[in-house]
């Protein structure tokens, strides 16, 4: 009788840990195929950015925004086009280094490792360099696949990228879209500080296109939405977007 339980102990035991590797498995090649789902070797897209101070506010800060990529978002150029305080702003995403130019010192910042988790252009939106700039992200991450639902998987991601901010990232995709619906941030520090919400989804050239997207603040108490107004997966962008001594000129 005891060899019988030790047997089914350790089959319990090797299952889980059969089980275990599976789900790591099947995570990743979730991810993989999102990501595939989502490239565009090129894009345009004009989009505004609001503000709100607090979470149930109706009074928002905005900013509008022209912004090209290239290499599946792993390479980025951003240019605020209004208002006029804040016109002529530029962010350029190349090589795991941001570069910010700032049209009233006429100065380029470059941002690397941990101030990429500061707010985009130090506007106090919740939206960092971090979440806004491209990557690879099956690269960045290891995947573990947690639920599967009738229609979502729920993936977590753990950096393997020290400069990454996040200690943990929840993935909520969507399984016919292929598309992240719902992502959560968590630091060690704090536990889940943020939620990104994909909303008005639409089909963009064969590619489904989350129309609204809103990120909340659950440490500050007040959230960003970014309003996408056109979009373009054919284009061509210049060259001298994405070159670091030409981008702001």
């Amino acid at each position: 009788m005891r060899t019988n339980l030790f047997t089914l102990f350790a089959g319990v035991v090797l299952m889980s840990h059969t089980l275990a590797g599976a789900f790591a498995q099947d995570g990743r090649a979730i991810m993989e195929r999102v990501d595939a789902a989502q490239y565009a070797e090129s894009s345009m897209t004009k989009m505004s950015m609001h503000i709100y101070d607090s979470i149930h506010s109706s009074e928002s800060r905005d900013y509008y925004i022209q912004s090209l990529s290239r290499k599946g978002d792993q390479e980025t150029f951003m240019e605020f086009v209004a208002p006029r305080s804040i016109k002529g702003m530029k962010i350029l995403s190349l090589d795991e280094e941001v570069r910010v130019y700032f049209p009233s010192t006429g100065r380029v910042r470059r941002i690397t490792g941990s101030g990429k988790s500061g707010s985009v252009g130090g506007l106090g939106g919740d939206f960092s360099y971090e979440d806004m700039s491209g990557g690879d992200r099956v690269s960045d991450y290891e995947f573990t696949l947690l639920q599967e639902s009738g229609s979502q998987w729920k993936i977590e991601g753990i950096p393997t990228d020290e400069d990454i901010s996040y200690s943990r990232v929840l993935f909520y995709v969507d399984r016919q879209k292929l598309l992240p619906v719902k992502i959560e941030y968590f630091t060690e520090e704090d536990g889940h500080t943020k939620t990104m919400r994909a909303d008005r989804i639409e089909e963009v050239s064969g590619k489904y296109t989350p129309m609204l997207i809103t990120m909340e603040n659950h440490e500050e108490q007040k959230k960003t939405l970014i309003k996408v107004h056109e979009t373009d997966f054919g284009v061509d962008p210049p060259e001298r977007y994405f070159n670091p001594t030409r981008f702001y000129k």
